[in-house]
C-alpha cells in the first residue's frame, strides 16, 4: 500500500477529535489499516520518553519533565513558595545532571494535558496525562506566577481546567519541574 500509516495515524487522530472514533474504524478497514479505539492515546504517547534517569522528555515540545511531581516526592501539596523551592532544589542537587529546573509556564502545562492519556494519581482516580509519568501524583499541577502579578495558573490534570487562584501562599497544589531541551 502507497499510504504512510503514521500520517494515516495522526490524519485519525485529527478526525477522532473532531468526528467519532468509528469514522476512523470504517477508514482504517477500508485502507486495511490496524486501528484501536486507543490509538489516539497511543500516538500522543509517543511523543513523551521515559529517559530512564527520572526524567520524561516531550520530543514535540523539546521540554523534559521531572517523572514524579511534589505529591510524589514530598507526599504533600505545596502552596507556591514550596513549589519554587522544589524545582531549585532539583537544580542544586543537579537532579539528572542538569541545574536548570523551572516551574511549567501555562503553555508549557498544557502540553501535557490530553483527554486520551491516562494515568493515576494519588486517590487512583484517573488524571489525563502520559502513563510515562510516575503515577500516584497530584491532580493539579501549578506554574511559574504571571508576571507582574501575585498569582498563578493551576492546572486540573482530571478535566484539564485551568484556574487562576488569588493568593500565592494560599494554594495547595503539585509541583511538577520542567527545563527547555
Amino acid at each position: 500500500m502507497f499510504f504512510d500509516v503514521k500520517i494515516l495515524s495522526i490524519a485519525f487522530l485529527s478526525i477522532e477529535m473532531i468526528f467519532y472514533p468509528q469514522i476512523c474504524l470504517t477508514i482504517a478497514v477500508f485502507l486495511g489499516l490496524k486501528y484501536s479505539k486507543n490509538m489516539s492515546a497511543e500516538i500522543l504517547n509517543e511523543d513523551f520518553v521515559d529517559n530512564g534517569d527520572g526524567t520524561v522528555t516531550s520530543k514535540k515540545h523539546d521540554l523534559m519533565w521531572v517523572k514524579t511531581d511534589s505529591m510524589n516526592d514530598l507526599k504533600k501539596w505545596v502552596n507556591y513558595q514550596e513549589s519554587k523551592d522544589y524545582a531549585r532544589e532539583l537544580s542544586e542537587n543537579k537532579f539528572a545532571g542538569y541545574d536548570d529546573w523551572r516551574l511549567p509556564n501555562k503553555d508549557e502545562m498544557s502540553t501535557l494535558y490530553h483527554k486520551s492519556l491516562s494515568n493515576t494519581d494519588q486517590f487512583g482516580k484517573t488524571i489525563h496525562i502520559s502513563d510515562r509519568f510516575s503515577p500516584g501524583g497530584g491532580f493539579s499541577m501549578v506554574a511559574q506566577q504571571v508576571p507582574g502579578r501575585m498569582r498563578t495558573w493551576v492546572l486540573n490534570i482530571r478535566d484539564g481546567e485551568f484556574n487562576h487562584p488569588e493568593g500565592l501562599w494560599t494554594i495547595t497544589e503539585a509541583a511538577r519541574a520542567v527545563r527547555k531541551i
